[in-house]
């Protein structure tokens, strides 16, 4: 089999993204939410992140022997409690269940509440 090399090459003249002057189509990371193999809060995430643990492993929550990759990341220990009231939780698939902690969380963080939203 042939191998290719890809040679990425920095540009010449490097620059700063420029900066967005109309103050409507600014964006503020207000606050932060998370929910990740590498833990569901954003202080663990970002320190195993850092520490450069790998998130992956192999598949147990569900037989994979139907597919070809035997490895993933996979959340553990996730609950979703304070967040979704159980009848919903229930109907949800993980990934909605993810979505709605993290943003939760992330409005948690900044400080926003539901009140803060409706009004």
């Amino acid at each position: 089999s042939k191998s290719r090399q890809v040679r990425a090459l920095a540009s010449q003249t490097p620059a700063a993204p420029k900066r967005e002057k109309d103050p409507k189509k600014r964006i503020v990371i207000t606050g932060m939410g998370v929910v990740s193999v590498f833990g569901n809060d954003v202080d663990t995430f970002y320190n195993r992140l850092l520490e450069g643990e790998s998130g992956i492993s192999v598949i147990d929550r569900f037989d994979p022997s139907s597919f070809s990759v035997r490895f993933a990341g996979q959340i553990r220990n996730f609950s979703s409690e304070g967040y979704i009231d159980g009848k919903n939780d229930r109907r949800l698939d993980d990934c909605w269940r993810y979505c709605l902690v993290a943003g939760k969380r992330a409005l948690e963080d900044a400080k926003l509440g539901t009140q803060t939203l409706e009004s």
